[in-house]
């Protein structure tokens, strides 16, 4: 076969620009052994992107080739179940289904227990990065049960099936991709043995690898980021993450409206919508200060505010939310998930954290 011939034939109906481009694609897909080729042409289960295809994607976004990255993906098995969780998520469900999986007695119990173990640590860290102690407990309660079930799924499996085989978001996932391939090096981690949740998340904080690698702390100095053995490093990373989202140490994050509450037309349209709206509580109470006078503290006028509404086991019941509430969900986008972890965090500590 005349590959040279064939290259100058594909690009002389293209501009200088587009020549470049594509010679530039070319040139990685060379880079693949063409045996491998042979091997990987075929679509694995029901993807929609082949394996050196995705080579290729990721060799123009991460500092590897496509050979060494496809040796890489070698290693990967398409996981259809993968698919189908993703698109049955718990997060999904009304939240009088979802909080009964996090809100129990043994939550608590666990949760205070590994509290009182690492108090000394927990201190140090809160009074570090400004992140309360209750909050970090909550995180590691619902994601991992405190590092005792970090995943058992092969992280490589995870992204790789969903970059090629999940379009909704395989573009956000194939980063996730590249990024743990990067981490891998770079942190000495063993991709092949990694293990983690089905969307890919690792470790006790249960971090998706772009926010591993962004967040992620080194925090007892032994030059690892250990996100699974090391008390200091696990504890650390969530305070990190948070306080980078700006977390606002001491305040709370959620309260629960009395059954039946009525707000102004305009609150009735926006608590059904997405949580965009800010106000201070100040402005609430003056427009519905029968209902928002009685908020208790730690809640001040000055606090940053918004209502949502949800699906509870009094029916749809609204939520005083405060800016808090909207960091939480920058671990995981979901009004249940920062719920879940408000309602942990207030059976942990309730003087700030209470809920009712």
């Amino acid at each position: 076969m005349d590959i040279s011939g064939t290259i100058f034939a594909h690009l002389k109906n293209f501009n200088s620009q587009e020549a470049l481009q594509r010679l530039f694609f070319i040139t990685l897909f060379l880079t693949i052994p063409m045996q491998a080729l042979a091997e990987n042409n075929k679509p694995d289960g029901t993807q929609y992107v082949s394996r050196e295809e995705l080579s290729i994607q990721l060799a123009a976004e991460i500092p590897y080739t496509a050979h060494e990255i496809l040796t890489i993906l070698e290693q990967a098995t398409f996981q259809p179940s993968i698919v189908k969780r993703m698109n049955g998520q718990w997060e999904a469900q009304p939240y009088v289904k979802y909080r009964p999986l996090f809100v129990i007695p043994s939550m608590q119990k666990k949760g205070r227990d590994y509290l009182h173990q690492h108090r000394d640590l927990f201190a140090k860290i809160e009074a570090k990065y400004q992140v309360d102690s209750a909050i970090i407990a909550a995180i590691l309660g619902i994601e991992t049960r405190f590092g005792r079930l970090p995943g058992t799924r092969p992280v490589l499996d995870s992204l790789y099936t969903l970059s090629t085989g999940f379009p909704r978001r395989a573009n956000f996932f194939r980063k996730q991709l590249g990024a743990i391939i990067a981490i891998s090096r770079q942190d000495k981690i063993k991709l092949a043995s990694l293990k983690g949740s089905y969307a890919g998340a690792f470790g006790a904080i249960q971090f998706i690898p772009t926010s591993f690698r962004d967040f992620a702390i080194d925090e007892d100095g032994d030059g690892i980021r250990d996100v699974f053995n090391s008390k200091a490093d696990i504890i650390a990373s969530v305070a990190n993450y948070f306080k980078k989202h700006r977390w606002q140490h001491s305040r709370p994050s959620a309260y629960w409206l009395p059954v039946g509450s009525k707000l102004t037309p305009e609150w009735t349209k926006r608590a059904k919508g997405k949580l965009k709206h800010w106000v201070t509580l100040a402005d609430l109470r003056q427009s519905m200060p029968k209902l928002f006078n009685t908020i208790p503290q730690p809640w001040l006028d000055s606090d940053k505010v918004s209502i949502i509404e949800m699906e509870t086991r009094h029916g749809k019941q609204l939520a005083l939310v405060h800016f808090n509430f909207k960091v939480i969900m920058r671990y995981n986008p979901s009004y249940n998930y920062a719920m879940a972890v408000t309602e942990v965090a207030a059976m942990l500590e309730r003087t700030t954290f209470a809920v009712d």
